[in-house]
């Protein structure tokens, strides 16, 4: 599998402005529609925003890079961070405030480049209070399919950047250096977004956006693996559903 080098990291500045039947039988259109509701926008005060997706009451999982300021390519304060779950046309199902963030032990945002950025690029947000809505599912987390295997990707994006867009015709790749590689075409903004599989039930996190490229002249999507990273990042003290 030859990627393109020129990996386009996909977080948005605000003023630039198909599964198969028998997994979609599994889960009902409210059970569904519950975790459609853990993904939403992940804001930045005065400056853009990714996706992210609550996988336990008090915790968002997004793209590490998202965390850091573009400019200076220093952390941005916590405190300047509020989830907004389910954005959609102007609201949200619930908005919560940032209190603590943690990248992935061997994350840099200065230094990297390439496919081995994209597979440590994961970052994990405590929220101040915990989400625990009766419209809304905390995500659990899967190993990652079979090569060729369908998976979808919900996200936000620079011209989409008040509903989520459902990418479902997307397929398994493959891995290079550790990343993941996804069929599906990425824009700004996108940064952040789970890949869910939907094999096993109800869709399930597999990994996370972490930037775009091309492979053969086809535009593709980077991903950053989840399954065991995410313990790994969160530490002992935090629990996650998994498969």
């Amino acid at each position: 599998m030859r990627v393109f080098v020129g990996i386009f990291f996909a977080w948005c500045l605000l003023v630039q402005g198909a599964c198969s039947q028998s997994a979609e039988s599994l889960v009902s259109k409210l059970e569904r529609a519950k975790i459609w509701a853990a993904v939403g926008r992940l804001n930045v005060a005065d400056g853009g925003f990714c996706t992210a997706t609550l996988i336990s009451p008090r915790h968002v999982l997004t793209a590490a890079h998202c965390v850091y300021d573009a400019q200076t390519g220093m952390p941005v304060s916590f405190d300047r961070f509020e989830f907004r779950a389910g954005w959609t046309d102007g609201q949200a199902e619930a908005y919560r405030k940032i209190g603590s963030i943690k990248a992935y032990p061997n994350y840099e945002y200065s230094g990297q480049v390439g496919l081995g950025r994209v597979a440590n690029d994961l970052a994990i947000l405590e929220l101040v209070t915990p989400i625990n809505h009766p419209s809304i599912t905390p995500v659990s987390i899967a190993p990652m399919p079979a090569r060729r295997t369908k998976v979808t990707i919900v996200s936000y994006a620079h011209d989409r950047s008040e509903k989520q867009g459902f990418h479902d015709r997307c397929e398994v790749l493959g891995e290079k250096q550790n990343a993941q590689v996804f069929s599906c075409k990425m824009d700004f903004g996108s940064s952040g977004a789970p890949v869910f599989r939907r094999d096993l039930g109800a869709p399930m996190i597999v990994s996370v956006i972490s930037a775009k490229s091309e492979m053969s002249g086809e535009p593709i999507s980077l991903g950053a693996p989840v399954d065991k990273n995410v313990q790994v990042l969160a530490g002992s003290e935090a629990k996650f559903s998994t498969r």
